[in-house]
């Protein structure tokens, strides 16, 4: 695997942060107002104190350095090149370049920026390429060469997230040599990624201008401080300026703090080093250490002021003032005659175990006790010695830990701690091979795993019945886990396992491997095992789906010679499990009917063919369509139509096969009466068909009459002079009046009923020369309008047969007038006359008046 620097991250993030103005500059560099990283992190205050050293060598472990560059050449020794070994450590990338301005470009020189160091002895080791990348074992073999050199601060802005013994032992090396390490946490928006998390090294996060943390720098247990990473201004390729992004531009101004706290105390011990920068953080978010922010934000003026604590986690001698002890980290902390207690927290990540290294400068064998209180499990008490190690079985959750002077000590002593966790196996182990394979079962399983020990590989089996489909996805919890997905078939009657080619194509984003293939009964195996072989601390969920072939049981329905039947006389389901295949249905007409087909559920997004054929004519359907699963998925009718007595045929089809669902459609015979499928059983079905038959009314284009759909003006005009005529009356049927609409032009529909109705005075018009035609008619004007046109004697009664009309009402005369024919009615005793006048209220009416 490689190690990918957070170039590309770096240049994505939007910059509309707020801006913090900077300090008074402290040197006269051109470009320092642009520096606002500086005054963030207190350097310019602690410049007055310190600001360079050339008594160490800093190595920076990156693309190499731009030694022509204006800022940076009079800092820079004459570097290492371990990708093309023999040649220059110029930087052909960019990113070495930007890294080293943050860390050390030359102060107060009066051109460009300054570097948390003004002054200092850098020396660029090439380890990435020109294209940004590297190998676990080159990063080592720069450790290594830096330690040669007589490095003292070793600056890393590269990350990998897989663990590595050669890295391993480079990093425990420079501890013994004496050597500062310092790495960017990295920028996956993960857990903090090494060499940063190996718990020697200085673990830098990523915060903005306003001290949030950049969304993309990892966090977690191993995280120790955090520094700006967005849009630090610093030395550019080719002599220029500029600023760059991500947890790559925090790292370099921890080891210039780093630096300038050797300048002042240069015979500290990078642990001493280490704890003297977290000591100092200005702490963020949760009091104290905490997994988004580590100690706090790098304050670089405190660090060169401030004298080393020996235990500045304290006051911890409280339960409730225990102090986090990150697992993967290292403590200190002092007890004696007046402090014989301190109290820690541990946050577990997993069920699993802790084991505790102490060194401790009493020289009784056992001069600490500690007990640990894991979550949902008893004390456990240990004893610690100098160079004791101790291991503590832990469950997944907060576990305290009480550290206690032994009884028989009576000086003073400090203690370090350094922790590592291991998970606990899964519970599918042991299945580490084929003959332990742990069996799956059932059609959606999901299984949690692990890889607890260096070279665990989990082996699971699955029988399937069936032909089907099965999808195998496994995710990580977190991008430290580099997964491989293998899947094969034992042979029939064989031990022997047909494996297809390993699946690897997760990728940074996302590290999911997905295999979805078609399968065949028999034995299949899944190995899931890591790609370095690591043991890692993180879990992954293997989740397996099995779809069995869905059986069509209308088949063989492949012709309409072999067409099936409806389900239950109106439903049409199967699969098309090639482009070729059609399925075939009949149904049988009875009597003229209205037939829609809808489609409640099409497994594809398009190509779904439909076609209907009468047994009269098979050579051409009567109707089809290519967007019925389009339709089905907007709710639309398929088809709908009228059709006559007889037997017909359904052809189905799909330009996209499928095998693993069913299609449905449904086909609804609606009879029709008078040519409608929507009175069958309406109060006012009798009036319908008759006006029907005599062309007075008609309905729409799909069969419906819509008999409780309001009339409009238009409507009532056009059924009014229809029943007129009908019935003898000498009705015109052209409109030759002079006065016009300005909302009825000539070419309305209605134009000419609606004038005729208008000069044989039945319909007036509304001010502003308005007709209002597509207005819907009240209950009120139906009446008046009625009373009109069969001249009706009207007059106001002295009582009213419904209490919402009363006699003052303007349509209280044609009501009572056609209330006494018995041409209109009421409900109960109120006639609504507000109430808009369906198309059925006006059938009744026109029929009872005119006696049709």
């Amino acid at each position: 695997m490689s190690v990918a620097t957070a170039i590309s991250v770096a240049l994505l993030m939007a910059n509309n942060q707020t801006i913090y103005a900077a300090a008074p500059p402290a040197s006269n560099d051109y470009y320092l107002s642009n520096q606002l990283h500086l005054s963030q992190i207190r350097a310019q205050q602690a410049w007055a104190v310190v600001n360079s050293n050339e008594q160490i060598i800093i190595a920076v472990l990156d693309s190499g350095a731009d030694y022509k560059h204006p800022d940076l050449k009079d800092n820079l020794l004459p570097g290492v090149n371990l990708v093309n070994p023999g040649g220059s450590a110029q930087d052909d990338n960019g990113h070495g370049t930007e890294v080293t301005g943050v860390l050390a470009a030359s102060g107060n020189n009066s051109i460009g920026v300054s570097g948390v160091l003004w002054n200092a002895k850098i020396l660029p080791i090439k380890v990435l390429a020109k294209n940004g990348d590297t190998t676990v074992q080159t990063l080592a073999k720069g450790i290594n060469t830096a330690l040669d050199r007589g490095a003292k601060v070793i600056v890393m802005s590269l990350s990998s997230m897989s663990y590595s013994k050669e890295l391993a032992n480079a990093v425990q090396r420079a501890e013994r040599s004496g050597a500062v390490l310092i790495a960017a946490s990295g920028n996956e928006s993960s857990r903090v990624a090494y060499p940063a998390a190996y718990p020697t090294v200085v673990a830098v996060g990523a915060v903005r201008s306003n001290n949030e943390v950049l969304y993309q720098s990892n966090t977690g247990p191993e995280l120790n401080l955090v520094a700006p990473g967005f849009n630090v201004y610093t030395t550019k390729l080719g002599g220029r300026y500029g600023s760059f992004s991500g947890t790559s531009a925090a790292a370099p101004q921890v080891a210039g703090a780093a630096a300038l706290i050797l300048a002042r105390h240069p015979k500290l011990s990078p642990f001493d080093v280490r704890q003297l920068l977290y000591q100092t953080a200005t702490d963020l978010g949760e009091k104290g250490w905490d997994r988004k922010t580590g100690y706090g934000l790098l304050n670089v003026d405190k660090a060169v002021r401030t004298s080393l604590s020996y235990d500045f986690l304290e006051p911890n001698n409280q339960t409730y003032s225990a102090k986090a002890f990150p697992i993967e980290s290292q403590i200190r902390g002092n007890l004696g005659p007046k402090d014989t207690i301190d109290w820690l927290k541990m946050d577990i990540p997993y069920d699993g175990k802790v084991s505790f290294t102490a060194s401790v400068t009493s020289g009784v064998s056992s001069a600490m006790a500690a007990t640990f209180y894991p979550e949902n499990r008893p004390p456990i008490t240990q004893y610690f010695g100098n160079g004791d190690t101790i291991t503590v079985p832990v469950k997944a959750g907060n576990m305290n830990i009480r550290l206690m002077r032994n009884g028989g000590v009576n000086n003073a002593f400090t203690y370090v701690l350094t922790s590592k966790f291991t998970i606990n196996p899964d519970r599918n182990e042991p299945n580490d091979t084929q003959e332990t394979a742990r069996p799956l079962v059932g059609n959606e399983i999901s299984v949690t795993g692990n890889f607890h020990d260096e070279g665990d590989q989990d082996w699971f089996s699955y029988y399937v019945r069936e032909y089907g489909h099965l999808d195998v996805a496994v995710s990580p919890d977190n991008k430290r886990v580099d997964l491989l997905l293998s899947i094969g078939k034992q042979e029939l009657g064989k031990k022997m396992v047909v494996w297809d080619p390993t699946y690897d194509n997760g990728t940074k984003d996302n590290p999911t491997e997905r295999v979805q293939k078609e399968v065949s009964p028999g034995k299949y195996y899944i190995r899931v095992s890591e790609y370095n072989r690591n043991a890692v601390n993180g879990e992954y969920q293997l989740d397996l789906g099995y779809t069995p072939v869905k059986k069509d049981f209308n088949e063989p329905n492949d012709t309409y010679q072999t067409a099936s039947p409806l389900s239950g006389g109106t439903v049409m389901s199967g699969t098309i499990p090639t482009a070729t295949d059609s399925d075939w249905f009949q149904f049988t007409v009875n009597s003229e009917s209205y037939v829609t087909f809808r489609a409640p559920y099409i497994p594809v997004d398009s190509g779904f063919r439909f076609a209907l054929y009468s047994d009269r004519n098979m050579n051409y359907a009567l109707a089809s369509t290519n967007e019925v699963a389009e339709l089905s998925k907007r709710g639309n009718d398929i088809i709908g139509l009228r059709l006559q007595p007889g037997k017909y045929y359904v052809r189905l089809n799909s330009g996209t096969s499928f095998k693993y669902e069913s299609y449905r459609l449904t086909v609804t015979q609606q009879k029709l009466i008078a040519g409608y499928r929507d009175i069958s059983d309406h109060w006012a079905r009798s009036e319908i068909v008759r006006l029907s038959s005599r062309d007075i009314v008609n309905g729409f284009n799909d069969a419906l009459f819509k008999p409780n759909q309001a009339v409009t003006r238009a409507e009532f005009a056009t059924m009014l002079l229809k029943s007129m005529r009908a019935t003898g009356s000498k009705v015109a049927t052209t409109y030759t009046g002079k006065t016009t609409f300005r909302d009825m032009p000539k070419r309305h529909w209605a134009y000419h009923n609606l004038g005729v109705a208008y000069q044989l005075g039945i319909l007036k018009g509304y001010p502003k020369n308005e007709m209002k035609p597509d207005q819907p008619i009240s209950r009120a004007e139906m009446a008046v309008m009625i009373a009109r046109a069969r001249n009706v004697l009207m007059y106001n009664h002295g009582t009213s047969n419904y209490r919402d009309v009363p006699t003052s009402h303007w349509a209280s005369p044609a009501i009572e007038a056609l209330t006494s024919r018995n041409w209109v009615n009421g409900y109960g005793s109120s006639f609504k006359p507000n109430g808009r006048a369906t198309r059925a209220e006006v059938v009744v009416v026109l029929s009872k008046a005119y006696q049709l």
